[in-house]
């Protein structure tokens, strides 16, 4: 365990805070603050004064704090093991005021209702949900790449048809929903729900192969700048392609061994220097339309789990 003051130069003393997973720990004075983990300390820290500098909870907790302990550990699991006991041991005092998963969003979707795609915070309406993701802005440039591969829809206005039809850049689903192709309404929005749960729901639907394979094609024909223009859509593709695989995977991850207890994608169970600690099973009830939506407050863990189980490291 190291510790280290907080004082107004900490901004300069950051970048030199050890790399990879670490769990951590706020003090004022001998009063724990808040405790959390992360694989970049130097990075969460940055965002916590960030936040302080907006105001609220965040500054009302900084301007409190004089210390921080931190702890390096190996991997994931181990930090948020060490981040579970922490809490269960001492109850900081911000512990359940502050929520790192304020931003996160999800993503719904509906053929039959404008805007077709929508990014949300929450899941209580009857959209097809999928998430939370951690970034508002990374979901709308998925978005933004789907729809200018596939020409779905992606309506920034509540005004339509707007421009993108006129550019033939979307193939203007929203007029199915005007009275006047009432007649025709079934069969095209149809397909867009067709269209639209290929291009989301399904990680393997073959698109990040047929952006890779263009990416390909222009750099064996020396067109390198055509080529280098579609490295973004690829990392782009491949990171939601593995998230998408991550909340199909989620809600049933579990494991059992001497020392640690999976269920549900939440940890249980678990030994650490000698003591037990137990959690209750998560009940949560989703519903049909949130088959691949996870709470807010459980889907850092439950990645955590995933990489786990996936590399693994048991």
């Amino acid at each position: 365990m190291s510790m280290i003051v907080l004082d107004k130069h900490i901004e300069n003393k950051l970048d030199s805070l050890p790399k990879g997973w670490a769990s951590f720990c706020l003090y004022s004075g001998e009063a724990m603050l808040y405790s959390g983990y992360t694989a970049n300390l130097a990075l969460r820290l940055k965002t916590i004064l960030a936040k302080a500098d907006e105001g609220g909870i965040y500054r009302e907790m900084w301007s409190l704090a004089d210390g921080m302990d931190y702890e390096v550990h190996s991997s994931g699991i181990d930090a948020l093991i060490t981040h579970k006991a922490t809490i269960t041991d001492s109850l900081p005092t911000y512990q359940f005021r502050i929520m790192p998963w304020e931003n996160y969003v999800y993503l719904g979707i509906d053929a039959h209702r404008f805007p077709f795609t929508t990014i949300v915070d929450h899941t209580n309406d009857d959209w097809l949900y999928l998430g939370p993701f951690r970034s508002r802005f990374f979901l709308a440039d998925v978005i933004d790449t789907m729809s200018r591969i596939l020409k779905l829809p992606y309506c920034e206005s509540s005004n339509y048809p707007c421009e993108k039809f006129d550019k033939d850049i979307c193939r203007g689903w929203c007029l199915s929903l005007a009275p006047e192709k009432e007649s025709k309404t079934e069969q095209s929005l149809d397909k867009l729900d067709a269209l639209l749960k290929e291009a989301y729901l399904h990680p393997n639907n073959g698109i990040l192969e047929m952006i890779a394979k263009s990416r390909e094609d222009y750099f064996n024909e020396l067109e390198f700048s055509k080529a280098a223009l579609l490295d973004d859509e690829i990392e782009l593709l491949t990171k939601y392609r593995d998230w998408l695989t991550f909340l199909y995977t989620a809600k049933k991850l579990h494991y059992e061994s001497d020392t640690l207890s999976i269920s549900g994608g939440r940890v249980t169970r678990f030994n650490l220097k000698g003591r037990e600690y137990h959690y209750p099973v998560d009940s949560t009830e989703f519903r049909e339309n949130e088959v691949l939506a996870l709470n807010m407050d459980s889907v850092d863990e439950s990645r955590i789990i995933y990489d786990y189980l996936k590399k693994g490291e048991r």
